[in-house]
């Protein structure tokens, strides 16, 4: 009996051996198997900034999907810093690999992550370019059933573009399905930067495609983020954290023709190492850390259903900033479970900032905090009246050292002396023939040669030097002036120096503010300051760092080294950023305009201009001349003129085409005669072959009245027509441009 049941049970054990091994084997035969290539290239050209987190967004994209996506290191490929070859290998490799591989899947998926550097035509690789066409190409030759492509970089929307066709609804699919087709996702549309923050480490974009598929996607709470989901929290991430930043709102792309059934699964939560759990209750948004304080996840959880989150193991901090109060609280996450977080492993925030003084361990009050970082003694406002004396008259030919005699702070009225006066506070005047310091001013404090004060509500004056910490009011010196904060007027004969403005700063000749301006800063001859949020005039130059809005108007020169948006008005305007508006000869901005171009009309003229400034708004400025004119000859002097074109234009760009609007006021310069000028209109199309080199056509209206018809007596217009007393001649050119940009 025992050798029956031996028998049977071994039968038994045989038989679900069996039927486990033929489970596994159609189980492999109907999955998915993936691939991935991460690219991250933090090196762009010699014209590009160096990036500081396209690496460390492409091995952090390839760590989650090895740990969620369901794409083994074996199956993947990782380039930090390629070249366009190391790219083109790379694909070789793991199309060997496919081809290596059983034939007996459902389906096959291909994933292609890029983060850095690119412009309108191509990724930039270092020293070496990889078209957008031909990389499309090489994409579709890596022979698997889906192609899914990632692009986190500048213009990377002209990548999905396609010719005859139209994005269609994405059919996705789970891996019971069949499908074949493609998905391109891209940072940004074809005319806009993708932008990185150093708040967060990483690029908007991959930050936000990061923490969609680790669950903050997972809209409909299966623990499996699908393409739909995760492009949609992308988009509305990215556009939420961008579209307050000086470079702009950056609007991610898409184009995905799909063939199939059910759900193209790209993250299944189920598989993490561990998972976190905000429960229904947790509403507002969520910023998660590690131990070491960097940032892992930021979600913005509006609904009141539990959020799935694939976290690794380990310990964690978190913040919920909520509509009507901010929790904090600490949770660690053990291997293999489920850690669910709610309202009750919480506590409300509060900020405390933390000194030692001596050696007992002092806890310090959000105020005395804030006072310290503006540089004032907070212990004052925690003494005793008896630690102060009041004398409301002070008078002093040398010293007036009452505090000292006292052993007390003194409060006064008026204080008067020849070489010093000193007070803690003065309610009223405080003057003196060198010098006067004090640390409250509520009134005036004057000095021959220097003035002192900690705070000043009222006016402080000097004939040589001013110094306050804030000044309320007005401070003016007949040389010099130096504030770190000032709200009201500073104004000085020579300088004024300044952390931080808001209002109004005027010098005879130099402003300097440390910190950014809030209101005018104006000087006879420059004006510097770290940043701008309103108006900079000076007769010689302007000079911002950092971040800038408002308007620059100097007789000669604008410079704005970080990024601006507002209006440049000057001689030669520079902006290392691509918004605003910049009106002058020369204008320069990182990707703007900056071109030089030449064409010959039907008008038989040879046109040579210069355009600069941005693309929706440059200056052009040029000449004509007639080709068949002898300037050599003085007996044809009615052959010779030149025509001085000045304007303004805007530009449109589509792909490879590019087109110009302009509107000129025309000078015709006739030797011996005088001046006749013009208006006119021109439209252009072009198109860049190569970079750096654009061809491009012309058509112009000039606008003829009877107050400057000789302006057109040696013109040789094509065609005219006459109404209203106005006659419009029209011409053709045709030429190149070369851009510096």
């Amino acid at each position: 009996m025992k050798k029956i049941n031996r028998k049977i049970i071994l039968s038994l054990m045989i038989l679900l051996a069996s039927s486990f091994a033929f489970a596994k084997e159609g189980n492999e035969s109907a999955g998915v198997e993936r691939y991935a290539i991460y690219i991250g290239s933090n090196i762009g050209g010699k014209n590009n900034q160096r990036l500081l987190y396209a690496g460390s967004d492409a091995i952090s994209f390839q760590k989650t999907m090895s740990e969620i996506g369901g794409i083994s290191q074996q199956n993947s490929i990782l380039l930090l810093d390629p070249t366009k070859d190391d790219v083109d290998n790379a694909m070789q490799t793991i199309s060997a690999i496919i081809n290596s591989k059983s034939s007996n899947l459902k389906r096959t998926e291909f994933v292609f992550y890029y983060s850095g550097h690119s412009d309108e035509y191509s990724l930039l690789l270092g020293k070496t370019t990889y078209g957008y066409s031909e990389l499309k190409k090489a994409i579709t030759e890596v022979p698997t059933d889906v192609h899914v492509v990632i692009l986190d970089s500048c213009y990377s929307g002209n990548f999905i573009r396609s010719k005859g066709g139209q994005r269609q609804k994405p059919f996705l699919v789970d891996d019971s399905s069949v499908v074949k087709g493609h998905a391109y996702l891209s940072s940004s549309s074809s005319q806009e930067s993708s932008q990185e923050s150093d708040e967060i480490g990483s690029s908007f974009f991959t930050n936000a495609m990061i923490t969609g598929l680790r669950g903050a996607a997972d809209s409909s709470g299966d623990k499996k983020v699908t393409l739909n989901e995760l492009y949609s929290y992308a988009f509305n991430e990215t556009l939420s954290k961008t579209e307050n930043t000086s470079t702009g709102p950056q609007h991610p792309n898409y184009n995905i023709t799909l063939v199939g059934s059910g759900d193209l699964v790209l993250s299944d939560i189920s598989n993490s190492d561990s998972i976190l759990m905000l429960s229904k209750e947790i509403t507002g948004r969520v910023i998660i850390r590690d131990k070491n304080g960097k940032l892992v996840s930021e979600i913005n959880k509006t609904s009141e259903k539990p959020v799935y989150l694939a976290l690794e193991s380990g310990q964690y901090g978190v913040t919920v900033i909520g509509e009507n109060a901010t929790l904090q609280g600490n949770f660690t996450l053990s291997p293999k479970k489920t850690y669910a977080l709610s309202n009750t492993n919480l506590s409300p925030a509060i900020r405390v900032a933390n000194r030692t003084r001596g050696d007992d361990g002092e806890e310090v009050t959000d105020e005395e905090a804030e006072a310290e970082d503006e540089g004032f003694d907070f212990e004052y406002e925690n003494r005793s009246e008896d630690d102060f004396a009041y004398v409301p008259f002070m008078f002093s030919f040398v010293c007036d050292e009452f505090h000292l005699a006292l052993n007390k702070d003194i409060i006064t009225s008026v204080g008067i002396g020849l070489l010093r006066v000193h007070a803690y506070e003065a309610d009223g005047a405080l003057v003196a023939g060198i010098g006067s310091e004090a640390v409250y001013i509520n009134g005036f404090q004057g000095g021959g040669i220097y003035s002192f004060a900690m705070d000043v509500n009222g006016a402080q004056g000097a004939g040589v030097f001013n110094f306050a910490r804030d000044v309320h009011g007005v401070q003016g010196s007949g040389v010099f002036n130096f504030a770190r904060d000032v709200t009201g007027v500073q104004g000085a004969g020579v300088i004024n120096i300044a952390r931080d403005v808001t209002y109004v700063q005027g010098a005879g000749v130099v402003n300097v503010a440390a910190g950014k301006v809030n209101g005018v800063q104006g000087s006879g001859v420059a004006n510097f300051a770290m940043g701008l949020r309103g108006v900079q005039g000076a007769g010689i130059a302007n000079i911002t760092w950092g971040e800038s809005s408002g308007v620059q108007g100097a007789g000669i020169i604008n410079i704005a080294k970080g990024d601006f948006d507002g209006v440049q008005v000057g001689l030669v305007n520079y902006c290392s950023g691509n918004s605003g508006f910049q009106l002058g000869l020369i204008n320069i901005s990182k990707n703007g305009v900056c071109e030089v171009g030449a064409s010959l009309t039907t008008d038989e003229r040879a046109r040579i201009t210069f355009n600069s400034g941005m693309r929706y708004l440059y200056a052009v400025f040029g000449c004509a001349v007639p080709l068949d004119a002898d300037y050599d000859d003085e007996y044809y002097l009615d052959d010779k003129y030149v025509d001085v074109i000045m304007g303004l234009g805007t530009r449109f760009k589509l792909a490879m085409l590019n087109f110009d609007l302009e509107v000129m006021a025309n000078e015709v310069l006739i030797p011996k005669e005088d001046t006749q000028w013009y208006m006119s209109t021109r439209a252009s199309v072009g198109v860049t072959p190569i970079k750096h080199l654009n061809v491009f056509a012309g058509f112009t209206m000039a606008f003829e009245s009877e107050y400057n018809r000789g302006a057109f007596e040696r013109h040789k217009s094509n065609m005219k027509f006459t109404k209203r007393g106005i006659t419009v001649h029209s011409e053709f050119d045709f030429g190149v441009r070369f851009s510096f940009n």
